[in-house]
């Protein structure tokens, strides 16, 4: 019993260490990127992105004193306890929903709003949506928590042992899918586009392009952490990792926003938009268009 004890506090504390350590990511990003976001979004017109952006970028900052409340409050009830583990599971989900209609849309540029990209694109993104959506939704029905009471000087909100599914870490795999798909994509279009698109990262296109393979191989990795902590890790481990697919997926979706927009500030400069066209091949300077249009 005794050794149950400390095994429970410890995950506790590791709980509470990585939501921390994901919230102050989150903090430090919002600082340091506040003065590209006035630059940026706030000053241009407003559109689809700059909505989305806003969208992933605040809502995951109130995710974050949200997640500090029901991690740290010295008191919290069985039913709140209950509204915050699903709300929890709920906005992983949403945050990655969030971050994958942005990427999409960049890829749709990249491919000359290619309708059969689109297609498959979003009729993947529904599948694989609708798939774990359902997985969530019927794993947390069933999932009940309670306050640690038994933990002494320690109450925290813990989901009851048994009464998450085995099958709950399959909520993770259609994502992956989906993600794999979107690298793919972004992959093919570096290496068919005119080009070192992985050589100096010059232009819209080739900030775009490097981001978002960056962002797929990051995700996809936090992703198989998440899928792997589920399937094997003990139950009071579950929600270390969803803290920082949400904090990642927000952070590096921002980040992408912000390079293509800082890269379409600098294409507006008369003397560097005629120096990027005489550097930029035909398919490369129409894809730019496309992307100044849409973001």
């Amino acid at each position: 019993m005794e050794s149950l004890v400390i095994t429970g506090l410890q995950d506790i504390q590791a709980t509470r260490y990585a939501a921390l350590a994901s919230g102050v990511i989150v903090l430090f990003e919002h600082i340091i990127t506040f003065g590209d976001e006035i630059d940026l979004i706030w000053t241009n017109h407003w559109k689809a992105g700059n909505i989305l952006f806003m969208i992933n970028r605040y809502y995951t900052l109130a995710c974050v004193i949200i997640n500090f409340y029901g991690l740290f409050s010295p008191s919290i009830s069985d039913s709140v306890s209950e509204v915050f583990f699903r709300w929890q599971g709920w906005t992983g989900l949403f945050s990655c929903m969030i971050a994958e209609v942005i990427l999409q849309m960049r890829l749709y540029a990249l491919y000359f709003l290619n309708k059969k990209v689109l297609l498959l694109m979003l009729s993947t993104f529904l599948l694989s949506t609708a798939a774990a959506g359902t997985i969530m939704g019927l794993a947390l029905s069933g999932i009940k928590t309670s306050e640690s009471h038994v933990l002494p000087g320690s109450p925290a909100c813990v989901p009851v042992p048994g009464s998450i599914p085995s099958y709950f870490y399959a909520f993770w795999i259609p994502i992956l899918v989906f993600e794999t798909l979107l690298c793919i994509l972004a992959l093919n279009r570096a290496f068919t586009s005119e080009g070192a698109v992985f050589g100096s990262a010059r232009g819209l296109v080739h900030a775009m392009v490097r981001d978002s393979v960056f962002y797929f191989l990051v995700m996809f990795a936090t992703y198989l952490t998440n899928l792997l902590v589920w399937l094997a890790g003990r139950v009071s481990l579950l929600e270390i990792p969803i803290a920082f697919s949400v904090t990642l997926s927000c952070v590096l979706t921002n980040r992408i926003v912000l390079n293509v927009r800082r890269a379409n500030h600098d294409l507006t400069n008369p003397s560097r938009e005629a120096q990027c066209g005489q550097e930029a091949g035909t398919e490369l300077h129409t894809i730019t268009r496309i992307l100044l249009r849409m973001t």
